[in-house]
């Protein structure tokens, strides 16, 4: 196993059996690495929008605190903790990955979390109004 930052096609990637054999299966793996790493800015977004829904207070308009907070559902909580796992899951595999120390998944991995990124944060920043 190399411990510094190689480049080939043929490797060892996190089982024995996931080794490419042409240029085709390195490709196909690289696109499944950059569509796990926005996956995992999918869920982690999905993950941050379940928390702060139920987890900060609303602005106190009434005099009433029960009615101002949010209410604690158990199905939301199940919800977050299987969106937590799924979010730990994934941050997991994403290191394996990058610990196979091949260039080109972990050039993967980063332009899949920029894309994912990209693609999933900005939608929750743009409903926001700028003097509100």
């Amino acid at each position: 196993m190399d411990m510094s930052f190689f480049w080939r096609i043929k490797f060892t990637l996190l089982f024995p059996s996931w080794v490419p054999d042409s240029p085709v299966h390195y490709a196909f793996m690289l696109m499944l690495t950059a569509g796990l790493g926005a996956l995992h800015e999918w869920i982690a977004h999905k993950h941050w929008m379940i928390l702060t829904a139920y987890s900060t207070p609303r602005p106190v308009m009434c005099k009433n605190p029960q009615t101002d907070y949010p209410k604690h559902h158990d199905g939301a909580i199940l919800i977050a903790v299987g969106m937590h796992g799924a979010y730990v899951t994934t941050s997991y595999v994403l290191m394996m990955m990058a610990m196979s120390f091949n260039v080109g998944i972990f050039i993967a991995i980063t332009v899949g979390l920029c894309i994912g990124f990209y693609a999933i944060w900005p939608l929750e920043s743009s409903r926001i109004v700028p003097g509100r």
